[in-house]
């Protein structure tokens, strides 16, 4: 009797083990939609706070989910023959309302969020010698999403 006891206890343990270790048991413990995909870092530039990027899918939609909690959203694209396409490297320069320079940075990607206080801001943005403005308002709570969209180029072969 004791022998059929030790035999079931190490056939449990064995069956136990086995499970625990099968890659089905790991991943059903784990929700891919709860484990946020690898932000860029967090960055600041004197009391201002922004993070850009957005390069490759995985990284623009873990961005896009962060966006919802920053009070300034800007999304970078450049109008194209058929459609207009996300772009990086732009200068990105916020001034507030007195003219005091808050941010001066170049993207690393199609996005960048900005923790700003409330205010109202002026924005410059510039892309292939061509700058667009804004002028924003930031209240308390909520988010700002402003869309910068480029002409296409004069010539396609520049591009």
């Amino acid at each position: 009797m004791k022998i059929v006891k030790h035999i079931l206890a190490a056939a449990i343990v064995f069956v136990l083990a086995s499970i625990v270790s099968s890659p089905g048991f790991a991943q059903a413990g784990s929700d891919s939609s709860s484990t946020p995909a690898a932000l860029p870092p967090v960055q600041s530039q004197g009391q201002t706070e922004y993070l850009t990027g957005g390069i490759g899918a995985d990284e623009s939609e873990a961005i896009l989910q962060e966006a919802r909690t920053w009070p300034l959203v800007l999304e970078l694209a450049q109008n194209g023959p058929t459609r207009a396409a996300y772009i990086s490297d732009v200068r990105i320069t916020i001034k507030d309302g007195s003219g005091t320079m808050i941010l001066d940075t170049v993207t690393e990607g199609p996005f960048l969020l900005v923790r700003l206080v409330p205010g109202k801001y002026s924005i410059y943005a510039s892309y292939e010698s061509k700058t667009l403005h804004r002028d924003v308002s930031i209240g308390k709570g909520g988010s700002n999403k402003i869309m910068l969209l480029w002409p296409a180029p004069e010539n396609e072969e520049d591009r």
